[in-house]
């Protein structure tokens, strides 16, 4: 019931290249990042700073986005069927970030060339929560081509992955998810607790999607280093964060991950592919070009295995197969043998000034 079909996936990607997040539209993604800050504090003051309190934080804005999306699903419902498909494409396409990713790493990129380096920390601020402003140019590099690598996972392969897997009200679920774990998923003093099955759910959701990406891109290079890929994504904390940067890593022969400083706190990160050089600003036209290579993947792979699907649906069962048989009571009705019909009385007929009758009326026996 709630699956996507090839067409829509399709649909639902093209806007996204087309279109992008256009400045001043609604976006679902906003729409929950103001219920979390709606429903954060309420759940703090109601349950403290808790799991319990997280629990119940997830459950509202998760189940807030999913109610709001079947209200206005069953209101065009009323109005017409056709218009069922759109919204589910339209809700698809807001949860996928390609073009949004390409144009910030752009934005990083053109800067970074012509040496405008206080631009080019700005515009990386934008994508990366580590401290930007005393980095030079190779950190910044490192630190465009890392939000690359990371979000080719959580911005487009494992919303696409949900989609594939359950329509739109699992994509939405997902960027509900991810959106919740940006927020309140740091293991710091006010969200060590209280984030944590925002975390755990966001990892295990992005479990399959981060080694599809790893694997995507692997599958060019005849997974040429995917030992050490599957080594260094082991390094890293999240079970799901390292694929992505180590696969990107190796496929981009440049050295990925180590120290970043949060509020002035330096903090020791795993590093992957570590004989190789540090990123140059040209990287990032390289980590763009990775980017979409995998994103062509995963919309071929998804659009096709959805056309299967639809191609050979189900055979329903034979009906000698679900008609239940007649019980044994030893009685065989009568079976007509010779079939009889209706027919016209013959009307009486005139011969030689006299009237001759039929000799029968009402049915006989067909011949």
């Amino acid at each position: 019931m709630w699956q996507t079909d090839a067409l829509q996936f399709l649909f639902a990607v093209v806007l996204d290249v087309l279109l992008g997040d256009p400045q001043g539209w609604p976006h679902l993604t906003r729409f929950a990042g103001g219920l979390t800050s709606f429903w954060e504090p309420l759940c703090a003051h109601m349950f403290g700073r808790t799991v319990l309190g997280g629990l119940f934080l997830w459950c509202f804005v998760c189940g807030t986005m999913l109610g709001l999306y079947f209200l206005v699903r069953n209101g065009l419902s009323l109005v017409h069927s056709s218009l069922i498909w759109i919204w589910d494409a339209i809700v698809i396409y807001q949860t996928l970030a390609a073009r949004d990713l390409d144009r910030h790493a752009r934005n990083i990129a053109l800067p970074l060339l012509l040496g405008d380096i206080e631009e080019a920390r700005k515009s990386v601020s934008y994508i990366v929560g580590r401290d930007t402003h005393d980095l030079d140019s190779s950190g910044i590099s490192r630190a465009t081509v890392e939000a690359v690598a990371e979000s080719a996972t959580d911005g487009f392969v494992a919303p696409l992955f949900w989609a594939a897997i359950g329509g739109a009200p699992a994509a939405l679920l997902y960027r509900c998810v991810n959106t919740l774990d940006s927020m309140v998923g740091h293991r710091n003093e006010q969200y060590e607790r209280m984030g944590k099955f925002s975390a755990i759910a966001d990892d295990a959701l992005n479990f399959i999607p981060a080694r599809l990406c790893a694997f995507a891109s692997l599958l060019p290079r005849f997974f040429h280093h995917a030992a050490s890929v599957v080594t260094d994504a082991g390094k890293h904390v999240s079970p799901n964060a390292g694929w992505s940067e180590a696969a990107a890593a190796w496929a981009l022969n440049v050295r990925l991950g180590g120290t970043n400083f949060y509020d002035g706190i330096p903090f020791e990160g795993p590093v992957f592919n570590p004989t190789a050089p540090d990123p140059y600003p040209s990287d990032i036209s390289r980590v763009l070009r990775w980017f979409w290579s995998i994103v062509l993947f995963c919309v071929l792979l998804g659009a096709s295995a959805l056309y299967l699907r639809d191609r050979h649906p189900k055979a329903p069962p034979h009906p000698a197969e679900t008609l239940p048989s007649a019980p044994s009571s030893g009685f065989t009705p009568p079976i007509l043998q010779r079939p009889f019909i209706q027919q016209q009385a013959s009307p009486p007929a005139k011969i030689h000034g006299q009237i001759k009758r039929p000799t029968h009326y009402g049915t006989e026996p067909a011949p």
